[in-house]
């Protein structure tokens, strides 16, 4: 049996996740403090994304699905855009100050532009059903 997702509801929440790191990276937080925990959450959310993009894809059949997938690239968006002030932004966490983690903030780029590729394609593409009602019973129905 499968598990039901609510994506709607992990969306938001990954959505403030990111939003909270996006504002610790603009303030003056303490380095020693905030380094650690700002790291694995930016982990997590790469990490929670490929599982929701996975989820996603997989169900084909999903009522509002392209509205999910429009969601899901929204907050990829918002999380590239959280990647790049970490790479280039000027307060106290910031890959300017720990070069060590420019690679992992790079490698974690790549990988939400990649998803991001995967959501644009996934959202042109649609689903060919069988008809629900053929020509004959549309006939009769009509007729």
């Amino acid at each position: 049996m499968k598990k039901k997702i609510n994506f709607e509801d992990n969306i938001f929440v990954l959505s403030m996740r990111v939003r909270m790191i996006r504002d610790l990276l603009l303030l003056e937080t303490d380095t020693e403090l905030f380094l650690k925990k700002t790291l694995e959450d930016i982990d997590f959310i790469d990490t929670t994304l490929a599982v929701l993009l996975k989820n996603l894809s997989e169900n084909a059949y999903l009522i509002e699905r392209d509205e999910q997938f429009d969601n899901l690239s929204e907050i990829e968006w918002q999380f590239s855009q959280v990647l790049s002030l970490f790479l280039n932004g000027s307060g106290n966490i910031s890959a300017t100050l720990f070069p060590s983690f420019r690679e992992r903030i790079i490698f974690l780029s790549n990988q939400s532009l990649s998803r991001k590729r995967i959501i644009d394609a996934s959202v042109n593409s649609t689903v060919v059903t069988e008809p629900l009602v053929g020509p004959r019973e549309l006939k009769g129905l009509l007729g």
